[in-house]
């Protein structure tokens, strides 16, 4: 939904990416916004939370079971495959830079969406394992016959 660079860590900047959000995406009611425990999503992200009847903010595995994890998997994954391939000089070619990246992960197929793209789904398609049922089996199909016409093997 937003996401922001920063040389600090703090709930001032976690409350203004926030914020941002919500301007750019309609808020509908009885929202979740699921965090962890950090120090970044307390403090000034909880007390704007508080004034809002159509938010609820849950801390993940204190206040529901569920982790964090999916988010935490796309912060990892903008690192090793974005981030930590290119030599950024400065932050400000690193804030250009993570422009892009994000742009291009948002656009790109993702396995766990079933080959929807993480944009896709924000937009409401729904990630179902049969979606792209046909298209994987005719893949499948090529895949074997492309294989067996291919002699890797010397006979003797």
């Amino acid at each position: 939904m937003n996401w922001n660079a920063s040389l600090e860590y703090s709930s001032s900047i976690a409350l203004k990416v926030l914020k941002e959000a919500s301007k750019k995406h309609t808020i509908e009611l009885n929202t979740s916004l699921i965090t962890d425990g950090g120090a970044e999503n307390q403090g000034e992200v909880s007390r704007f939370i508080e004034g809002k009847e159509n938010i609820t903010k849950l801390i993940a595995q204190k206040d529901i079971i569920q982790s964090n994890s999916m988010i935490e998997a796309v912060n990892k994954h903008v690192k090793y495959y974005y981030l930590f391939k290119k030599d950024l000089q400065d932050y400000q070619e690193t804030v250009n830079y993570l422009k892009r990246a994000i742009s291009d992960y948002n656009q790109k197929p993702h396995g766990a969406l079933f080959g929807l793209t993480p944009g896709e789904v924000f937009n409401g398609e729904i990630p179902s394992s049969d979606q792209f049922r046909v298209e994987k089996l005719r893949a499948r199909q090529n895949r074997v016959i492309m294989n067996q016409k291919i002699k890797c093997c010397k006979s003797n």
